[in-house]
């Protein structure tokens, strides 16, 4: 594969990914600053909320690690097109300096790795985690692939391509999911968020626990946690779906400076997945 093929896979998962949006590969818009026309790999281009939403994706096809310098030259065509988020990816990974620069800077822009090489060792791109006759299908977050090995812990986990679930635990940034069984245990959505509040206190009475705006869903009731452990570097974010039989819950870890990114994988899992019934 070479760079222009990298491009336009790329473009066709976004195409699939955006089904109702206009997204364009390999076009040009004209800066507002710089007078001049400023290449895009992908353009996508979408209405939230009755406003038009422009976000532009850019791949490099690096053998080394993406460097701050890179970043600071997306954000500045971003500022300069007018767009209103980016997401740069490459196949390798970036530096610390360049995660820093995108997660604090005030532009709009994710950093993700999507290695297509990589990408075809693995077959767990979307699992059907159950427990009882209660079951969700999972896709994977964009960049990201599903264990379905399961532990005492968790039904299926998720982690970013191309590494272990080993090294994505020592570095952490992983997520596991989960079921609560209402019927079983007879509790809401209200009453399993004090349950784990209560145990979250127990193992750290300084532990700051809040409730976070998040998406929506038409069919279940939703809700975002985050939790904060003074003088550690590490935050834990909980998404839950409930519906009417049973809770989905998702817990996420991740570091600071790729936060924001992650907790919109953590959005997409709870906007993505579907309710389905195990037969026995």
């Amino acid at each position: 594969m070479d760079w222009k093929q990298y491009e336009k896979e790329i473009y066709a998962i976004f195409k699939a990914e955006y089904p109702k949006a206009e997204i364009s590969h390999n076009i040009f818009r004209l800066g507002r600053y710089s007078k001049t026309d400023r290449q895009c790999d992908v353009l996508i281009e979408d209405y939230v909320a009755g406003n038009r939403m422009t976000i532009v994706v850019d791949g490099k096809y690096f053998q080394s690690k993406v460097d701050v310098k890179a970043v600071d030259s997306f954000v500045g065509m971003l500022e300069d097109i007018g767009a209103h988020k980016g997401l740069l990816i490459t196949k390798v990974g970036f530096t610390e300096a360049a995660l820093n620069r995108a997660h604090y800077g005030t532009s709009d822009v994710e950093l993700d790795i999507l290695n297509f090489e990589d990408l075809q060792q693995y077959q767990g791109h979307c699992a059907f985690p159950f427990a009882g006759k209660n079951g969700v299908l999972l896709p994977a977050p964009f960049g990201w692939v599903i264990d379905a090995r399961r532990t005492g812990a968790w039904l299926a986990v998720m982690h970013q391509q191309g590494i272990t679930l080993e090294d994505a635990m020592h570095s952490c940034e992983f997520m596991y999911i989960n079921f609560w069984d209402k019927t079983k245990n007879k509790e809401s959505l209200q009453d399993l968020l004090e349950i784990q509040k209560k145990n979250l206190l127990s193992d750290n009475a300084a532990a700051v626990i809040k409730l976070l705006p998040t998406i929506r869903r038409d069919d279940a009731t939703v809700s975002l946690r985050e939790v904060l452990v003074p003088e550690s570097t590490k935050i834990e974010y909980t998404g839950f779906v409930e519906f009417e039989d049973f809770i989905f819950f998702c817990v996420l870890h991740t570091s600071e400076n790729v936060r924001k990114k992650n907790v919109r994988k953590l959005e997409n899992v709870m906007s993505r997945i579907l309710k389905i019934k195990v037969q026995q």
